[in-house]
């Protein structure tokens, strides 16, 4: 989807770090993609535990693409797998997520029609073939609009010593305008729902006006 040339192998641990690159969505929005390590079926705990850090990656995502092998014959299971590995890892039931039917190309005729209806039929799928690039085009619209929640303004008040929340604030591109009081820093920020939701975990001090 960037169009970067990155190593794709069928190899165990290929890769095992996240592969980030910036991609411009047809609304002209500036997104960051990060591909991290390939989840595997039955992977031992400790191994779950020791790429942790790899794989942590996708908590902090505002949108997760889960890439699936539509064409593999145990597709079905390895769904399961990530599902199982996305909800050790702790990711939220309310980040939104859109599973990508990749090698759609290497199905056959009627499979290959039955699939593409049936992912036609859902808001959050789509099938594509990263080889050719069918059906990229309209990947990259759905995560567009998945993208453009309504967002409102609110303003917080941040303690001085919140400053890893303050500084999550800037990373995520949410600060309108920021003015430091004797109680802390007064934040003006736009933001959805669920990016809301995610500073109020991370600060439960933080004072709504």
């Amino acid at each position: 989807m960037t169009g970067a040339d990155v190593l794709a192998k069928d190899m165990l641990f290929a890769t095992l770090d996240p592969t980030m690159r910036g991609v411009v969505l047809p609304s002209g929005r500036k997104v960051i993609l990060s591909d991290t390590v390939g989840f595997i079926s039955d992977l031992p705990t400790q191994l779950v535990a020791a790429f942790r850090a790899t794989l942590e990656e996708v908590l902090e995502a505002d949108l997760i693409l889960h890439v699936r092998d539509i064409s593999h014959p145990e597709t079905a299971e390895q769904a399961k797998d990530v599902a199982d590995i996305l909800t050790s890892l702790g990711v939220k039931a309310d980040v939104p997520m859109i599973e990508v039917w990749n090698k759609i190309d290497l199905t056959e005729g009627e499979a290959r029609a039955a699939l593409k209806t049936q992912a036609g039929r859902s808001e959050t799928i789509r099938a594509i073939s990263a080889l050719n690039g069918d059906g990229i085009a309209g990947l990259t619209d759905l995560i567009s609009e998945m993208l453009e929640e309504e967002k409102t303004e609110r303003e917080v008040l941040i303690p001085f010593a919140e400053g890893r929340v303050r500084a999550w604030l800037f990373e995520q591109g949410l600060v309108i305008s920021e003015i430091e009081t004797d109680e802390g820093y007064r934040v003006s920020v736009r933001w959805t729902a669920r990016q809301e939701k995610r500073f109020r975990e991370m600060l439960h001090g933080a004072t709504p006006e």
